[in-house]
């Protein structure tokens, strides 16, 4: 059986880079997990590369895969590139990239970089990243899936996530139009934590979803929670104020997009029963077929296994 090494966050259960190992054990990898923000917590940052290092050497793997890893010494993917593959899967905020700058270091170093938005392959590649692409995160077909509604779930539209000044906005807006019961926010500053298990029963048991990114002004780009909510059969309705998204979801056919809370509220209302049932399905049946996390491997593995043609050996 052939290893991966996964450096990431790995114990959390609503990690993406859990969810990314599990694929590669589906897949037929031994997956070894270093969950690299813990180690460093508990130990040192010394003591977390020597970690990496040792076990780099010790099981050889076919990959040894970084999930974000910001405020990781650059010169560590160096060392593992000596017996390992290595691949920076950046993930997170444009933001972060600028209050990151050593995460230009990582990528440069890797065999392989890839981030889930343009804008940051666009910034890499302008500073001498030759090896990066763009790719998305996946879904669980495990977790994100459809199930049975839940009293306690039932409501107009709810919405997942960290709690924001704009989205409160957008929370009291929709209270106004549709009352407080029928609308209910879930994530850190709303409510009690979201476990892996809540995240389908909330989806299948409200009309409507609410999806919003932390910053919604960059073209081509949200957050992989558009691909977990549709995955849990969601109808959703998302953010889109640049315009930008319809190469990925179509408009009223996998989700509805809107540009402001205006738009917002007037196409709620005046979506029909039919109309919900559709792209619930539409939308559901894209993110099945396309953008799971077991794809997401089988491509990885794909490009691995040819990483020549990214500009490294």
């Amino acid at each position: 059986m052939n290893n991966i090494i996964v450096v990431g966050v790995l114990d959390v259960p609503v990690s993406s880079n859990l969810w990314m190992a599990s694929a590669f054990q589906r897949a037929g990898f031994n997956v070894i997990p270093v969950n690299y923000r813990t180690i460093v917590a508990k130990y040192s940052r010394t003591f977390f590369k020597e970690l990496l290092i040792d076990t780099v050497k010790k099981y050889k793997p076919e990959l040894t895969l970084f999930c974000k890893c910001n405020s990781v010494e650059p010169l560590i993917f160096e060392e593992c590139n000596l017996y390992s593959k290595t691949w920076l899967f950046y993930m997170d905020l444009f933001e972060q990239i600028q209050t990151h700058p050593e995460l230009l270091s990582s990528a440069k170093n890797c065999t392989i970089s890839s981030a889930t938005s343009e804008i940051t392959v666009q910034f890499f590649k302008q500073y001498g990243v030759k090896n990066c692409i763009h790719m998305f995160e996946g879904t669980d077909p495990h977790i994100h899936k459809i199930v049975e509604p839940e009293d306690r779930y039932l409501a107009t539209i709810s919405f997942i996530g960290t709690k924001t000044e704009e989205r409160d906005k957008y929370k009291i807006l929709l209270e106004d139009n549709f009352g407080k019961d029928n609308v209910k926010f879930y994530g850190y500053g709303y409510s009690d934590k979201i476990i892996s298990e809540d995240w389908a029963k909330i989806c299948s048991s409200s009309r409507f979803m609410l999806s919003m990114n932390t910053y919604n002004n960059y073209p081509t780009y949200f957050s992989g929670r558009l691909f977990e909510l549709l995955g849990s059969g969601a109808c959703t309705f998302h953010l889109d104020n640049t315009g930008t998204l319809e190469q990925y979801f179509q408009h009223g056919v996998d989700l509805f997009y809107f540009k402001d809370k205006e738009d917002l509220i007037k196409q709620i209302k005046s979506v029909t029963e039919e109309q919900e049932i559709a792209v619930r399905a539409s939308g559901y049946k894209k993110v099945q077929e396309n953008h799971t996390w077991d794809i997401r491997v089988k491509e990885m593995m794909k490009i691995a296994k040819d990483s020549s043609v990214l500009g490294r050996a």
